[in-house]
């Protein structure tokens, strides 16, 4: 097999679905502000789909790629972050409770990455047996991680098209958000989590650290004492 270089890994199948995926996102982007809902729906509802493709072929392909895992946590980030910036602006009592939504969502990924990399892990992803158990059983499970990501989407995705719905596709529509809403709460929760325990990893690393730098002039001393 060739050696690979930068650029065979920017055109690994995984990745040409991330750049479809931010296409996608775009054009999402340009929907909302030009108020074509139908056209949002689908190509950020794509998006989303396209979410478990690229891991899949990733895997598949023997294509996994830090570049990728990047790219995949970077346009997840974006796309919820700008939805979730419109539905502020659609629902101005809510605008607080969304973007405390978002800091929380850009923050404890961002947290974790760094906990994870720090300490030694490959990727944000990849749980030790010292792992919160929520974390493990959301993290090592795929379908599980799928499951939690669509649905949190959706129902951000249906909040938003509720407001261009009127009668009985209201009354669906309204029904399917009230469904997701657990799965929201939940991976929020989650988030919650995963700030926590990685602020853990973080603080405990620092005071190993610490611990160890303190220890070294007071062993010196003592050699000193000693002589």
């Amino acid at each position: 097999m060739a050696k690979l270089n930068y650029m065979d890994v920017f055109w690994f199948v995984p990745n040409l679905i991330g750049y479809s995926r931010v296409a996608l996102t775009a054009i999402a982007v340009y929907s909302m502000y030009n108020e074509h809902p139908t056209l949002m729906f689908f190509s950020y509802a794509l998006s989303e789909l396209l979410d478990a493709a690229d891991g899949h072929y990733a895997r598949k392909l023997n294509q996994c790629s830090k570049f990728g895992e990047v790219l995949d946590m970077v346009t997840d980030r974006c796309t919820t972050t700008v939805l979730l910036t419109y539905l502020a602006q659609l629902y101005p009592l809510m605008a607080l409770p969304f973007c405390f939504l978002i800091s929380l969502d850009i923050s404890s990924h961002y947290m974790q990455m760094y906990a994870q990399l720090i300490t030694g892990k490959t990727n944000h992803k990849q749980m030790d047996d010292k792992a919160h158990w929520i974390l493990k059983a959301y993290y090592t499970d795929r379908r599980v991680l799928f499951a939690f990501c669509f649905g949190n989407e959706a129902f951000f995705l249906l909040i938003y098209l509720n407001k261009y719905l009127t009668s009985y596709a209201y009354a669906i529509s309204v029904a399917f958000t009230l469904a997701a809403f657990p799965v929201c709460v939940i991976k929020n929760t989650i988030n919650v989590i995963q700030f926590y325990e990685s602020s853990k990893d973080l603080a405990r690393l620092d005071a190993a650290t610490l611990n160890e730098a303190n220890a070294k002039p007071t062993a010196t001393t003592t050699t000193k004492k000693s002589l």
